[in-house]
């Protein structure tokens, strides 16, 4: 399965129980991006997805996630076991945080494949990082 994060600048992804941003642009990305597959996400992070695409809501989305498809991860959990490709996308801001990404990419095995900044709705730039795992 492919995994989905939003980050900022010290890999924080929630506070207080809340997302950190969100934004217009990101979203129609991550829908473009999984335009061929299934797109599992929680009941929490499905209240900003109104534009459509192949969305599976389901809690227990990290268990039910197939291999080629995406989980967006905001407020549950996640496994990288079955984990191939980790996709982050960094808001280049510092935000309060109190959850981290803390998953060392390099030392369990991915190498990035691409970088590209682009313009949000309400971020003046949005990093994407491309994340595969070297024996998947």
């Amino acid at each position: 399965m492919k995994l989905i994060f939003c980050i900022d600048d010290k890999n924080g992804l929630m506070f207080n129980g809340r997302r950190q941003s969100q934004d217009r642009v990101l979203r129609e990305r991550i829908l473009n991006l999984a335009t061929n597959s299934r797109l599992w996400m929680s009941d929490y992070s499905s209240r900003q997805f109104t534009e459509g695409g192949n969305i599976t809501i389901d809690n227990d989305y990290a268990n039910k996630a197939e291999k080629d498809d995406y989980c967006f991860i905001e407020d549950g959990g996640y496994n990288f076991e079955n984990c191939t490709e980790i996709v982050l996308y960094n808001w280049n801001r510092h935000y309060p945080s109190d959850i981290q990404f803390d998953f060392d990419l390099k030392a369990n095995g991915y190498k990035r494949v691409s970088k590209t900044d682009f313009a949000g709705s309400s971020h003046k730039k949005i990093t994407e990082e491309i994340y595969v795992r070297k024996d998947g």
